[in-house]
């Protein structure tokens, strides 16, 4: 089957062959004259310049000097700062239990609270006294003084009225907010470079998690001011190495004014006085800001959020501990309680001040690591990142097996209601963003779907960690598959040729199992699994509806693509698939014994197998035929389905004609409109006519008494189609066996490059009966990939350079078309068995759920559109490429978890578990969190790759946009990708290309040079180093990458003419 050859295919097929039509960086550089006047005076070398060197500080105050007066006035600022801010507050703090004492202004004994006498507030009064004189004399740059020490003031007083009467949550929220505003405004939050807005909500969401973490930091005597101290100790320290005077001075005047508070705060035996949230908002509002100003320094975006999370690591884990802890138990997270990281760590150390002591030396040497990673160490950067994230969850997970007491929340417990009412409202925002996932190609380009996936992935871990549940056996090995795959794929990049390509397969793959791992978090009975489905199934009827009525409107062709139906997905078969997944649900519906649902169910049923056959698929028409022998088979209550299906395929073939009749126009220019109409008016009949026909049936059949002799009679009238099948059948043996053989011709017998041969689907009015087509050459270089590599494959992702160079037709495509075919041959045989890991996993689940179909209505139609939908995805993925579409694959998932979903329930006794060691070992509790650790560090691992793969993809989309007008800007940000994923060949590419406008050849080349050394024979960078020496007029040089970019891919015309004469114009 020939695929599709819309825009959008065209992009996924042919990135890389369609750049050599009319050389590639000729038509990159078409515009260049035009373009030179906007350029506002940049230069070539200027503009390389800029672009291929990393972001410097500013240079050293005094023309650079650093050595003699200009280091030693940075010291003594520095030192002056620390000084000073340590004396006022050690000399202000007895003043401040002074005035709190007068005042009665005491922090009293009461709930969860650990201290044993009424305690002082007023110690965040004393730092702030020492911390602002300092600033204001040491640090300058009144610019960013000003709003630091008015948002610290104000901080500082709404701190301290809610020490004295407690304020709700919405005043502090709103407040933090504003302040978060103003932190932005005056330059002094994130810049991300990716936009105003992203900036703007980065800082917002900062400054309020920053302040709240200290907050609830401050639990314990000296706890906050000794994390403030060395967070600040080590922002310092950048400001020291980066040589911002500010940022230094800044941050050791809040150090030492944590210094002078500290000998009264942890004291022996007890604190003398607190902060309170009159000083733990105000340090933590100062905090986030001096942190972000530290980590704004690093070369690159995505380590100044690396470096500003290693910076704040320990309060980030209280507070995520917190968080989830009480999610999980169902507190409210606002209310007070010991189950903080240091009432935990008080279990395993002597006394307070070693817990207070130890977390602050293991956020120094994290503090540390965050100081080396700010000078560009990216591997260390990334290691200690990850490192943190993975220690910080399996932490999560050992400290909240512990038994925590619980004080003052009453009336605070979230009820099972309200965390379903949760539940059902995020299944359905999956369910409908699957089902009209059409509207946006099905979330096929990575700029939509990996930012999705990683959203995705971070709900899930946290989803997995506040609520962990053991899955049952299908469950398990669904999830083991699939996750596996992802795995193996990220691991291939060990020895595939395109590390590029299995980064992004991998990535593709875990996103996948994260879908599912979440939605089995929330899947915990049917009727949620119902709400799924449902979901899905109304994004997929919108969508038919959509297509109905621009059918029915004046401009019904653009619908269609060679006389079969493409739009609004974009991908023809993908188009099919979607609709022939989307039956199911409706048959479902329409076993329902509300005569009305069960009419609407058969009506849309109806329509959505109408607009499968405008699709003219062949692979629809398979997974059709498929899906409907596995529901009959294994779904019990056949009988009444199969007369629904009977129906409703009648009034497919009713409407069959004026639909066909689209198809006889697939070779004009365009499609007539009244033949679009009359196809549409033909669907709308159809189903209008099956629906009532269905729900008057339904009626009849609810108000008889005679149902079970009704249905044996059913049972046995069922037998008259199939007889009359076969009857006809034998009747047409001759015929119907020379037409196999002829299609079996067709199929094997691929068309020669540059024919064009009439064939029956052409000649007919249909080319559902046609075996013509490409497939057979797809896989057999597919099979014989596997054949020589059948340990590991060539790689994810890695097909196509493979198929270029042996490949028997003309046909552009980037994988096997078919799911099996692409695991065997890029994964081998690790691969296929990962990938029959996950099919077996839902097949098992399938098989478990009959027997609870048997007795429940409900279960029964979930399994009858889950197994529809599933199988008629998996058919068609296997003689297409269905599994790269993430919005028509996430239905599919829906519908694995509506299978799999079950908890198995332990049938074996506990004295048997006890004697079995090995029962003892599954079914504890260390064997759930060894579990969930496997499965927190999969999530990271895909939160990582997906993270640099979406920055790196930001800013290379940026640079090829600016491309044309803006060469210079696109050269930095193109650099700025690179920094982040050296393996993309797209980035070189451009980069190239930009070069090129600044008549920088010899620059240009290099650059494909690196794109060269990382992928060897790939014949598109072969080809551009050809056009490139065609523009320095080295006619020879161009031939020999010409002739070898020709060698790599033999069938290309527009290779073979330039291999010959590089002086051609490409045809």
């Amino acid at each position: 089957m020939r695929s599709s050859t819309s825009a959008a295919e065209a992009v996924r097929q042919g990135e890389r062959a369609s750049a050599l039509q009319g050389n590639y960086l000729d038509r990159l550089l078409r515009a260049e004259a035009a373009a030179k006047p906007r350029l506002r005076g940049a230069t070539a070398d200027n503009a390389v310049r800029w672009a291929d060197s990393a972001p410097r500080p500013e240079p050293a105050p005094h023309g650079g000097r650093v050595r003699g007066k200009a280091c030693v006035t940075l010291a003594e600022r520095i030192l002056s700062g620390f000084a000073l801010a340590g004396a006022l507050t050690y000399l202000a703090t007895p003043r401040a239990i002074a005035v709190a004492n007068r005042l009665r202004f005491h922090d009293e004994p009461t709930g969860y609270k650990g201290h044993e006498r009424a305690t002082p507030y007023l110690g965040g009064a004393a730092v702030m006294v020492g911390f602002v004189a300092a600033v204001l004399l040491a640090a300058g740059h009144a610019s960013k003084t000003a709003p630091l020490l008015g948002g610290a003031a104000v901080m500082f007083i709404l701190g301290t009225i809610d020490d004295r009467r407690s304020l709700g949550a919405a005043p502090r929220v709103l407040i933090e907010l504003a302040l978060a505003v103003l932190v932005w405004a005056t330059d002094l939050g994130w810049k991300l470079h990716a936009g105003t807005g992203l900036d703007l909500a980065l800082t917002c969401l900062w400054v309020l998690a920053v302040v709240n973490a200290f907050n609830l930091f401050d639990n314990m005597d000296g706890a906050a001011a000794t994390m403030a101290l060395v967070v600040t100790a080590g922002a310092a320290t950048i400001g020291v190495v980066r040589g911002d005077a500010w940022l230094a001075v800044g941050a050791a005047s809040l150090c030492g004014a944590c210094l002078g508070f500290l000998p009264r705060n942890l004291s022996l035996p007890a604190a003398r006085i607190f902060l309170g949230d009159g000083g733990s908002m105000p340090v933590g509002f100062t905090v986030a800001v001096l942190v972000m100003v530290a980590a704004d320094t690093a070369t690159a975006t995505w380590r100044s959020l690396l470096v500003a999370l290693l910076l704040i690591a320990i309060p980030a884990l209280d507070t995520s501990l917190v968080v989830f802890s009480r999610r999980r138990r169902g507190v409210s997270v606002l209310s007070g309680g010991r189950d903080h990281l240091t009432h935990r760590a008080r279990r395993f150390l002597p006394s307070a001040r070693a817990v207070v002591l130890s977390l602050a030396a293991i956020q120094a040497a994290l503090s540390v690591l965050a100081v080396l990673a700010s000078q560009g160490g990216s591997a260390l950067l990334v290691i200690s990142a990850g490192l943190y994230v993975l220690v910080a969850s399996l932490a999560i997970i050992a400290l909240d097996t512990q038994k925590i007491e619980e004080f003052g929340v009453e009336g605070l417990t979230i009820g099972s209601r309200t965390l379903s009412k949760r539940a059902v409202v995020a299944l359905g925002v999956l369910g409908l963003g699957a089902g009209l996932s059409p509207f946006f190609f099905a979330y096929y380009d990575a700029t939509k779907w990996v930012p999705i996936g990683l959203a995705i992935t971070l709900v899930c871990a946290v989803a997995i960690v506040i609520r962990p549940r053991r899955p049952g056996g299908p469950a398990t090995l669904t999830l083991s598959g699939l996750l596996g795959l992802g795995v193996f794929s990220l691991l291939s990049t060990a020895w595939s040729e395109s590390v590029e390509n299995a980064v992004v397969s991998g990535n593709r793959w875990l996103v996948y199992g994260a879908l599912t791992l979440l939605l089995l978090a929330l899947v915990s009975h049917e009727r949620r699994a119902a709400v799924l489905l449902a979901s899905a199934g109304l994004g997929i009827a919108a969508v038919a509806v959509s297509v109905l009525a621009r059918l029915l409107e004046s401009d019904p062709a653009s619908l269609f693509l060679t006389g079969r139906l493409n739009a609004p997905l974009g991908y023809i078969n993908g188009e099919g698939c979607l609709f022939a997944m989307g039956v199911w649900p409706c048959i479902a519906l329409a076993e329902t014994r509300r005569h009305v649902l069960a009419g609407i169910g058969a009506a849309i049923a109806t329509l959505m197998g109408c607009l499968a056959v405008l699709s003219q698929s062949r692979g629809t028409a398979l997974a059709m035929a498929v899906s409907l022998i596995a529901v009959l088979a294994l779904a019990p209550g056949r009988t009444r389905r199969a007369w629904g299906v009977v129906l409703v395929a009648g009034g497919v073939a009713v409407a069959g004609p004026s639909l066909l009749h689209v198809y006889d126009h697939h070779t004009a220019a365009s499609i007539p409109a009244a033949i679009g109409h009359s196809a549409g008016y033909a669907a709308l009949l159809a189903s209008l006519v099956v629906g009532i026909l269905w729900a008057v049936a339904t009626l009849a059949w609810d108000r008889s008494d005679a149902r079970r002799g009704l249905a044996r009679a059913g049972s046995w009238l069922l037998a008259v189609p199939i007889l009359i099948a076969l009857v006809l059948a034998a009747s047409s043996a001759a015929h119907i066996e020379r037409d196999l053989k002829t299609q079996w011709h067709a199929f094997v017998h691929l068309t020669e490059p540059g024919e064009n041969l009439p064939s029956a689907a052409s000649a007919s009015r249909s080319r559902l009966l046609s075996g013509g087509g490409n497939r057979y050459d797809y896989w057999r270089v597919a099979w014989r990939l596997f054949a020589d590599n059948p340990a590991g494959g060539v790689g994810a992702g890695n097909y196509p350079r493979s198929y270029f160079q042996r490949r028997s037709t003309t046909e552009d495509v980037q994988q096997p078309h078919s799911l099996e075919m692409q695991a065997l041959s890029e994964l081998g045989l690790p691969g296929i068995l990962l990938l029959g890991a996950f099919v077996a996993g839902v097949g098992w689940g399938a098989v478990r759920m009959r027997r609870s179909a048997l007795r429940f209505p409900l279960r029964r139609a979930l399994m009858v559109a889950a197994l529809g939908m599933f199988t008629a995805w998996l058919t068609q993925a296997s003689v297409d490429w269905m599994h790269l579409l993430p919005g028509v694959t996430a239905i599919a998932l829906a519908a694995a978890v509506a299978l799999v979903w079950p908890v198995r329930r332990a049938r074996v006794g506990a004295s048997e578990l006890a004697r079995s060691r090995l029962g003892r070992a599954l079914g504890g509790r260390r064997a759930l969190a060894l579990g969930i650790s496997s499965v927190i560090v999969t999530l990271i691992v895909a939160g990582a790759s997906l993270s640099r793969q979406g920055l790196a993809q930001i800013y290379r989309s940026r640079a090829q946009d600016e491309l044309a007008a803006h060469p210079a800007a696109a050269l930095a940000d193109v650099n700025r990708s690179l920094d982040i994923d050296s393996d993309s060949l797209q980035s070189y590419y451009i980069k190239a290309a930009a070069l090129a406008r600044f008549n920088q050849p010899r620059d240009a080349e290099a650059a494909l040079g690196q794109a060269l050394a990382r992928e060897r024979d790939n014949f598109v960078t072969w080809a551009l180093l050809g056009d490139i020496a065609v523009r320095r007029q080295r006619f020879a040089l161009a031939q020999r990458y010409y002739v070898r970019a020709h060698q790599l891919n033999p069938r290309n015309a527009t290779l073979s003419q330039l291999a010959r004469n590089p002086h051609a114009p490409p045809s």
